[in-house]
């Protein structure tokens, strides 16, 4: 060969050897096909921007634009996909079959050709209505026919906001229906699994009553939805004609199966207990997917679609992670768990990676779901009735040790009920309002009531009330008491009158209050006892103390107590009552209204927001305060008790509140200054300084 011809035989090459490559493969018919994949036999062209014209396609002239692909799987594109594809039938018989588009979820698919049959429809997809089909088939499929010998070219057009996999196939027509009847027995036998484990769970949930069963039952038939839909049978059969719903109906329920996949696992393995804090994780993980569920049919379906793909793996290694710390906690549900959960989200996985591109589109790839929700279903059903065996077991044992307990709680019981009712104090119980719920019977012993006789009162309804109207003093008294209570929560103790059902004369008692808590109830526990009198105080002459006080008002009852304790053999108990409130509401005003520097309508918002302890633990931190000091001078003979209370104060003007009398502060409704008129009530002395930050005060004991 010389130079010259070797020359043009490589130029020859280089010019005509890419179409060689890239040309189109004639796809031969033959009487009988089952199922051939021509996605390697086609010549794609995308067309992004959707500008190209049908009849630029459809010309039948070789246009070079189209080439073949290097994969079927075409991933999610706004773009429109030309295929064409170049059919010959070699035999001498006319041969029908059928072209199938095999994914249920394309939106739309057109076909274009000189030999269609004219009542062919040429228009499918899942954007139409299902009954306008060529064949009640979940696929779209397009029925042909190719004359002996002919050689035909058909076009695809085809547009989808899902994944596009070119998963085309050709089937002569008694292998396809052939086909159809063996796909319908193993569909029958995977959806029949699932809606036997639904049914089995419901009953199973009806008997037992155990949410796991009833959770399970909620995941499984979102799965049976979910499979529904993605095989294209839930838009076949359900919601034909629901164009919308039968788009958004998939990324909806891959949400669905989610939500429902985290309530089960949180119940399963019991996470509350074992992983709070991945509870409470899945809990919000829960919010965020329910969230979406709905903003879904409210966005882009492709948008939709990837999205709710996405969200799938933060929930499956939330899940993973689950069943991973509770197995190596030694929790024996976990195994089953973690066994069923990993085949079934792998296929999970598998799949997603298909429908994003990741993963090529083929029999092993289309079936990861189904048949890793098979191995899950069959495995997690073996898991709960290991549970419901292990939960009998323990169900036995525990059976064993409740009565076991039920015996001790008895014998408790019994020797509550003694100590109760036979202890010689009396033991009230009071809800939060101090009304009386239960009483022992000490109560009949010391004054004579049975417990009907005031269950339901309040414990300042049986107090001593005289006729004259010092005894009004015991109430306030004891109100001030339930007050402290109430804003400190502590232990408070006193003393003071209550009366009795037949012997109309105070009973004096010292009283105990306290809150019990209990597990959904408050209540206040009352212990009181009979005064004994202090022999060392029957001996006790005459008595001189001086006092200095901060500026706690606790320490006010405390030494006011302690001042007035010598007044009993020479008072009755009603005036010595009136006595120590009446130095201890001095003592406090001295506190307040002097060291603190409190005004009266200071004090008064402070009460009416609630916020009075907060206000006054302020200004005992004051600096400008927390260094004063009450001086309480203390004098007792047989004759009179004298008591001169100093604060260090700016004082105030007594003399417009010494003034006035009970009945003028009733009638124009004034709180303040009530102590001054109960101390000059009192009294047979009372005397300020010219400041009014200090006063005398002095009872006569032998008045005759």
């Amino acid at each position: 060969m010389s130079f010259r011809h070797t020359k043009y035989f490589f130029v020859s090459l280089l010019v005509f050897l890419p179409g060689i490559l890239l040309s189109e493969s004639v796809i031969p018919l033959q009487s009988q096909i089952s199922g051939k994949a021509i996605w390697q036999d086609v010549l794609v062209l995308e067309d992004k921007d959707q500008s190209l014209p049908v009849a630029s396609i459809t010309n039948g002239s070789n246009d070079s634009r189209f080439q073949k692909i290097a994969s079927p799987n075409l991933g999610f594109s706004k773009s429109t996909f030309w295929v064409r594809l170049q059919v010959k039938n070699p035999t001498e018989d006319l041969v029908r079959w059928n072209l199938v588009f095999d994914f249920p979820l394309l939106d739309e698919i057109q076909i274009y050709g000189d030999q269609l049959p004219k009542t062919m429809i040429r228009t499918l997809g899942d954007n139409h209505p299902f009954s306008e089909r060529n064949l009640d088939y979940r696929n779209p499929v397009f029925p042909l026919e190719s004359s002996p010998g002919s050689i035909s070219i058909y076009y695809l057009r085809i547009q989808s906001e899902s994944t596009i996999p070119l998963t085309l196939t050709i089937w002569t027509s008694k292998e396809f229906y052939d086909h159809l009847n063996k796909e319908q027995m193993i569909f029958g036998l995977f959806y029949g699994i699932l809606f036997v484990m639904v049914a089995y769970n419901f009953f199973i949930y009806i008997f037992t009553y155990e949410k796991s069963y009833l959770f399970y039952l909620f995941f499984i038939s979102s799965i049976f939805f979910f499979h529904l839909v993605n095989n294209g049978f839930a838009f076949q059969y359900l919601w034909s004609s629901w164009v919308f719903w039968g788009n958004y109906s998939l990324p909806f329920f891959i949400c669905l199966s989610c939500i429902t996949g985290i309530f089960f696992t949180d119940n399963y393995l019991n996470l509350k207990k074992h992983l709070p804090r991945i509870s409470k994780l899945m809990w919000f993980w829960v919010g965020v997917l329910v969230i979406f569920s709905i903003v879904t049919f409210f966005l882009n379906y492709r948008i939709a679609m990837v999205t709710s793909i996405f969200l799938t793996v933060p929930t499956a290694l939330i899940l993973v992670y689950s069943g991973t710390y509770t197995y190596l906690l030694g929790v024996r549900t976990a195994r089953y768990f973690l066994i069923s959960w990993a085949f079934f989200l792998l296929g999970v996985l598998l799949y997603s990676l298909k429908s994003l591109g990741v993963l090529s589109d083929n029999h092993i790839t289309r079936w990861t779901i189904q048949i890793g929700t098979a191995l899950q279903t069959i495995l997690l059903s073996l898991g709960l009735a290991d549970r419901i065996n292990f939960l009998t077991r323990s169900l036995r044992e525990n059976i064993r040790e409740l009565s076991q307990a039920k015996l001790k709680i008895e014998e408790s019981e019994k020797r509550f009920r003694e100590i109760f009712q036979g202890s010689d104090e009396v033991i009230l119980m009071m809800n939060e309002n101090f009304e009386i719920i239960n009483a022992n019977r000490a109560l009949s012993k010391h004054m004579g009531f049975r417990l009907d006789d005031l269950r339901g009162k309040k414990i300042t309804e049986f107090l001593y009330t005289g006729r004259d109207q010092s005894s009004d003093y015991n109430v306030m008294y004891v109100n001030d008491k339930l007050t402290d209570l109430k804003m400190t929560g502590s232990i408070i103790n006193f003393k003071t009158e209550f009366g009795q059902k037949y012997v109309k004369e105070p009973k004096e008692m010292y009283c105990r209050l306290q809150y019990i808590d209990f597990d959904e109830t408050r209540e206040v526990l009352a212990t009181m006892s009979s005064q004994f009198e202090d022999t060392i105080i029957q001996l006790i002459e005459s008595e001189k103390i001086e006092l200095s006080m901060n500026n706690y008002l606790r320490n006010a009852e405390l030494v006011s107590q302690k001042i007035t304790s010598q007044l009993a053999k020479y008072l009755s108990t009603i005036e010595q009552t009136e006595v120590r409130s009446s130095v201890r509401e001095i003592i406090i005003n001295a506190v307040e209204h002097g060291n603190l520097n409190i005004s009266f309508d200071e004090k008064s918002k402070a009460l009416i927001e609630g916020n009075y302890l907060e206000f006054l633990q302020k200004r005992q931190e004051d600096p400008r305060y927390n260094q004063k000091r009450v001086k309480i001078e203390y004098s007792f003979t047989r004759e009179y008790v004298a008591y001169r209370i100093s604060d260090e104060g700016r004082g105030f003007d007594h003399k417009k509140h010494m003034e006035k009398s009970l009945e003028q502060m009733n009638e124009a409704h004034i709180q303040h200054g009530r102590g001054i008129l109960m101390t000059k009530s009192v009294f047979d002395r009372i005397e300020y300084n010219d400041r009014g930050n200090q006063v005398s005060l002095i009872k006569f004991l032998n008045k005759n």
